[in-house]
């Protein structure tokens, strides 16, 4: 069941990347209170976000990306069209995100996340742009 939320997270949040032609700032300078990068070398950069009930986090992307929940929390996801929809998030949940692009509002619980940006992955994605 989580795989299937997870997969649908991604494609939800895939589906809202092409309405806007200009991206928000990443994570870790959007948001720089709750993103904070842990460990960077030339393979991958590492960051942890935390955050308690009721934060809302301003849009902002994310290269693609594993993100692995360490905490139980509920957010409102927000596309850069406007649309948005709930998301759950619970201990060892694993997703894999392509080119994030989203603001959020913490419903309930608490944000804490482990985000690893795979540099290759930006680097093919570089190559495959017109």
């Amino acid at each position: 069941m989580r795989r299937r939320i997870s997969f649908v997270f991604v494609l939800l949040l895939a589906a809202g990347l092409g309405a806007v032609a200009q991206k928000a700032k990443e994570a870790t300078i959007a948001d720089p209170d709750v993103h904070h990068v842990v460990m960077e070398n030339e393979h991958v950069r590492v960051f942890e976000a935390l955050a308690a009930h009721g934060w809302k986090s301003p849009m902002h992307s994310h290269p693609p990306f594993v993100l692995v929940s360490l905490g139980l929390a509920r957010l409102k996801m927000t596309r850069p069209d406007g649309t948005s929809f709930i998301f759950d998030l619970h201990p060892g949940q694993v997703v894999w995100m392509e080119d994030a692009e989203h603001s959020w509002e913490l419903l309930a619980g608490e944000v804490h996340v482990i985000g690893v940006e795979i540099k290759s992955a930006q680097a093919a994605k570089a190559l495959d742009s017109p």
